[in-house]
């Protein structure tokens, strides 16, 4: 770490981190030169045979033989588009000759990717204010692309009750934000789903999956478990690109295809949030079911912080990954503007790590409310009125 930061070319930065092996991490790098870079650093093991993200066989045939060069890398240094982006998204494209990871166990599915992306080329001249407004994104952009669907599927199917034809008008407005005070948001996250257990549980009961020995293969209309975020994207594809596809079908042969699944899955979340939250649909804001907590480090419950109802999900830029309560999110949020030489710059919490101090939570509400400190040069600080020096003596 320390020759990272006394590197003041990308060279000595790519150096610097020949010697990082674990764990693997995307480097950002950025000068006052204009020059960008990133590189994923780390140890990447290579196996002789088989499949790395499938079971692998105790022969010895597939035992790991090394680990990728480092010069083969991911990597990127001043690319034509200007941009380089990480949000633990995949940054290889399927022709990368090595194995590093999926989305099955390692990788992120890449929705908040596809924001920071979007964002990113369609600006023309980007200012702190328009980074502090990505970082602080609440936009779904799966509910983007699936919304659209779900109106079109359900056009030509008279609503059936109040709640429905309430529904129906806030989607046609909604933009995909999950704000604490939309209704759309918690529709969307309902939906979702019981869309995913319409569409794959009677598969899951044909083929007896064992659901209740191994949780993680579980699907129910509220479960958040890592085959539901799995069949997300299988299903978001089928969705938008093959409809027809066999998957929504049912096992004994019944033919069925996305739009009627869509429909199905819109009545019965309507059916169920009412049941849960009560006919009046404005009782049915996303922060009433969603709220964040951020933990302390030590794991010990009285250190962290109260749930407070937020905005925001696994899928937005500024995540909030969990529920009905996150516990996961972005910590270190900083923004550099080498034009002006400014910095800007926020943790959740605060400077000392002794609960009993005035400065353990004291930059909380300002990380919470989506503000930002200015970043001083050791220079810069001695024309700050006010300043007090603090001395450490061992």
């Amino acid at each position: 770490m320390l020759g990272i930061v006394r590197s003041t070319t990308f060279v000595d930065f790519k150096n610097a981190l020949r010697s990082w092996h674990a764990p693997t991490q995307n480097f950002v790098y950025a000068d006052k030169n204009g020059n960008i870079g990133m590189i994923s650093a780390g140890y990447f093991p290579q196996v002789k045979s088989g499949q790395p993200w499938l079971p692998l066989s105790g022969t010895g045939e597939a035992d790991v033989i090394g680990t990728i060069p480092f010069d083969d890398l991911p990597q990127a240094y001043d690319p034509p588009d200007h941009m380089l982006f990480s949000a633990n998204q995949r940054v290889v494209t399927p022709n990368y000759p090595y194995y590093i990871g999926t989305s099955l166990d390692f990788f992120d599915p890449g929705y908040r990717a596809d924001t920071i992306y979007h964002t990113l080329n369609q600006a023309h001249h980007l200012t702190i204010a328009d980074m502090q407004h990505l970082q602080q994104d609440t936009h779904d952009y799966l509910a983007q692309e699936m919304i659209p669907k779900l109106l079109t599927a359900i056009s030509n199917q008279p609503p059936r009750t109040l709640q429905e034809r309430q529904i129906i008008s806030l989607l046609r407005d909604w933009d995909g934000n999950m704000s604490t005070n939309s209704v759309a948001a918690t529709f969307w996250i309902a939906f979702g789903g019981q869309y995913l257990y319409d569409t794959f549980h009677p598969w899951w009961q044909h083929f007896q999956v064992p659901e209740k020995q191994d949780n993680k293969l579980a699907i129910t209309p509220a479960t958040g478990s890592a085959a539901s975020v799995i069949l997300t994207e299988d299903l978001e594809n089928w969705t938008l690109h093959d409809p027809q596809n066999a998957a929504f079908s049912l096992p004994n042969g019944t033919r069925r295809v996305a739009a009627e699944v869509m429909r199905q899955a819109f009545s019965e979340t309507v059916v169920g949030l009412a049941d849960t939250l009560g006919n009046n649909i404005h009782n049915w804001q996303w922060g009433q079911v969603h709220s964040q907590v951020i933990p302390s480090l030590s794991r010990i419950l009285s250190l962290g912080t109260v749930p407070r109802p937020d905005s925001g999900n696994s899928r937005t830029v500024n995540a909030a990954d969990g529920a009905p309560i996150a516990t996961a999110g972005p910590s270190w949020r900083f923004i550099m503007d080498w034009g002006s030489n400014q910095g800007i710059g926020i943790y959740p919490g605060g400077q000392s790590e002794n609960p009993v101090s005035d400065w353990y939570d004291n930059q909380l509400n300002t990380w919470w409310t989506g503000h930002y400190y200015p970043m001083y040069t050791s220079k810069q600080l001695t024309t700050i009125p006010g300043l007090h020096t603090w001395t450490l003596q061992p």
